[in-house]
């Protein structure tokens, strides 16, 4: 199997629905809506990075999805 094929399965954390971020590991219903509520007040995240920008996501919550998410 291709390695980029891997990039299919990973969440865009700018157009994903609060559904599909709750698929995250650690992204409970909460969570997913404070993303949803940055996205709307800040605009597009531009890099994985500025999910730690998100409330209640921190440096290790971080480093458990940097490998599941893409913008």
């Amino acid at each position: 199997m291709d390695e980029n094929n891997n990039q299919n399965t990973k969440v865009n954390i700018n157009t994903a629905n609060k559904e599909k971020l709750e698929t995250l590991p650690g992204i409970g219903e909460t969570t997913a809506q404070k993303i949803i509520e940055y996205r709307e007040q800040n605009g597009k995240f531009k890099t994985i990075e500025d999910l730690k920008n998100v409330s209640g996501i921190g440096d290790a919550k971080f480093n458990s999805l940097k490998d599941k998410i893409i913008v």
